[in-house]
């Protein structure tokens, strides 16, 4: 292979050298604050940028927006409004950041407090996002970025397109899906949907989980282990195409079965329970 030329090579090392003794870019702040009076519903938008949800015993939503590399109004633009008890916070990068030699790349980070019984919507392009301790109607969504979730109760919808999802003491309906990515559940659940089109899937129901309507995990690539409690029921359909399945707790088979497909009931049957994975092994046992 091809040695660059001594003066691009000199030129690269004066570049990067520059580069690290270069100062810090100091990073820039803003902050919004609103009163609300009844229950919030709490919106963030953001194309760029990581977002991360703590909650308080009060009735004020905050916005702390802090920026590196970026300038506000030029190319990094913020709006915030308050309509009642909606309160919203967009936020759009423009220009591209190239390489970067640096310390201290373009960055955008979003930190919400808002109160604990309030409904919440987080969308990011690209960045992690992560909320605690809430109870209403939970949405966040990334489409480049990881999402953790803790102490959230309610109706829960957890979306990532390329990014794994961790989440515990969950409470309520969780619907989660990642496009590539593990996921991670544990909590009580009523109704549950997983889904990933490369990972495994780590579920674990506890005491107190039942089902109120049918509930389905699946994944294209990777093992499904999934943990229900004492006395559960549930009408079981697991199927693998390319593994096996074990049996931590007692299930009447039904019909045919198999290493990697198998039909029956659970402590006597109930609401349909549809695992699958397309390659990977499924294991049931007891939480």
């Amino acid at each position: 292979m091809k040695r660059p030329a001594l003066g691009l090579r000199i030129a690269l090392a004066a570049s990067f050298s520059a580069a690290l003794l270069a100062p810090s870019v100091r990073a820039e702040e803003v902050v919004r604050s609103y009163t609300v009076s009844a229950r919030a519903g709490v919106r963030v938008d953001t194309d760029d940028g990581s977002v991360r949800v703590t909650a308080s015993d009060s009735n004020r939503v905050e916005f702390r927006v802090e920026y590196k590399g970026y300038v506000l109004d030029k190319d990094l633009s913020l709006q915030s409004r308050q309509d009642g008890n909606t309160v919203e916070l967009t936020t759009r990068v423009s220009g591209q950041s190239g390489i970067s030699w640096g310390r201290d790349p373009r960055s955008v980070r979003i930190e919400v407090r808002m109160p604990l019984n309030a409904d919440l919507q987080v969308t990011t392009g690209d960045g992690s996002v992560k909320a605690e301790s809430l109870t209403g109607r939970v949405d966040l969504r990334t489409e480049d970025g990881s999402i953790t979730a803790d102490k959230l109760k309610g109706d829960i919808r957890l979306r990532t397109e390329d990014g794994a999802i961790d989440a515990r003491a969950l409470d309520g309906k969780v619907d989660a899906e990642s496009g590539d990515g593990r996921v991670r559940l544990a909590g009580r659940f009523e109704a549950l949907r997983v889904k990933t089109g490369d990972g495994s899937v780590d579920a674990q129901a506890l005491p107190g989980s039942q089902m109120t309507s049918g509930w389905d995990i699946e994944t294209g690539d990777g093992s499904v282990r999934l943990a229900l409690p004492v006395g559960f029921q549930a009408d079981l359909d697991a199927t693998t195409d390319d593994g096996r399945i074990t049996l931590g707790l007692p299930v009447t088979v039904e019909g045919r079965s198999s290493g990697s497909q198998v039909h029956g009931r659970i402590n006597g049957g109930g609401q349909p329970l549809s695992i699958h994975t397309g390659d990977g092994s499924i294991r049931l046992g007891k939480s």
